[in-house]
C-alpha cells in the first residue's frame, strides 16, 4: 500500500493549525478572549495573522476541549464558564490526583523523588517572585503542571494517569481564575510545599488530604469569583 505524503501546502496548514490552537487556548485560559465571545474568523484572521482553513480547525479541535461551543449556523463561540462546571471539573480532578498520588507515593524510586524535587524548586523560584508570580500565568502553569506531574509520575496505571492528565488540562482555565482572583490572600506556595514534604516523607495519607484540600480551595475560590460575577 503507497503511503502518500502530505504536500507542502497541506503541512503548512496543519503546522499553522496547531499554532491557531495554541494561541486560541492560550487567550480563552487566560481570560483574553472572555466566555460568551462570537469568534469570527475574521477577528481571529486579524487577531493572529493565520489563515481561515487553519483557524477553522483549530476551532473545531478547541471545541472537542470544551472551550469553544458551536451554535450551528451562528458559528463559534467561546464557552462560558459555570458554578457547576468548576465544581465537578474540581472535584473529578480532586478524585483522580489523589488516587494518583497514593499510588506513586510507595511506587516512587530516587528518580522519581529528584523530578519531584527539581520541578518544585523550579515552581517555587517564580512563587516566591512579586505577586507570587500571577504576572507570568503561561509561565507558572507550565511549572504547575510539571510538578504535579512529576508528583505521579510513579503511578504505575496508565488509564489512571489518562484520565487525570485529561481532568487536569480541563481545570486549567478555572485554576488561573484561581490564581488571579487570590493572589493576596492564598499563599499556594506553601501548599506547594506541604505536598513536596509529605511525598518525600512517604506520608501517603497526609499527601492525599494535602491534595485534596489544594484543589477544593481552588474550587472554591472559582465558585465564588463566578458567583460575585452573577450578582454584578
Amino acid at each position: 500500500m503507497n503511503v502518500v505524503a502530505p504536500s507542502p501546502d497541506e503541512l503548512v496548514d496543519k503546522t499553522n493549525a496547531e499554532k491557531a490552537y495554541r494561541l486560541i487556548r492560550e487567550d480563552i485560559v487566560s481570560g483574553e478572549l472572555r466566555p460568551g465571545l462570537k469568534l469570527k474568523i475574521e477577528m481571529l484572521r486579524d487577531r493572529y495573522g493565520i489563515g481561515a482553513g487553519p483557524l477553522r480547525e483549530a476551532l473545531a479541535r478547541l471545541s472537542g476541549d470544551h472551550l469553544v461551543t458551536l451554535f450551528g449556523q451562528r458559528g463559534f463561540v467561546v464557552a462560558e464558564m459555570s458554578v457547576e462546571d468548576a465544581r465537578e471539573i474540581g472535584n473529578l480532578r480532586k478524585m483522580l490526583e489523589a488516587e494518583a498520588l497514593s499510588e506513586s507515593i510507595p511506587a516512587g524510586d530516587r528518580a522519581w523523588e529528584e523530578r519531584v524535587i527539581t520541578t518544585y524548586h523550579r515552581l517555587e523560584r517564580l512563587e516566591l517572585s512579586a505577586n507570587q508570580g500571577v504576572d507570568h500565568l503561561a509561565e507558572w502553569e507550565r511549572l504547575n503542571h510539571a510538578f504535579h506531574e512529576a508528583l505521579v509520575s510513579a503511578c504505575p496505571s496508565a488509564w489512571l494517569l489518562r484520565l487525570r492528565a485529561m481532568m487536569f488540562k480541563h481545570h486549567e482555565r478555572y485554576r488561573r481564575l484561581s490564581r488571579v482572583r487570590t493572589v493576596l490572600t492564598r499563599d499556594i506556595h506553601l501548599e506547594h510545599r506541604a505536598l513536596l514534604d509529605s511525598a518525600l516523607e512517604r506520608d501517603t495519607a497526609r499527601a492525599v488530604d494535602t491534595i485534596r484540600t489544594h484543589v477544593q480551595r481552588t474550587t472554591d475560590a472559582v465558585i465564588a469569583a463566578l458567583a460575585d460575577a452573577g450578582r454584578r
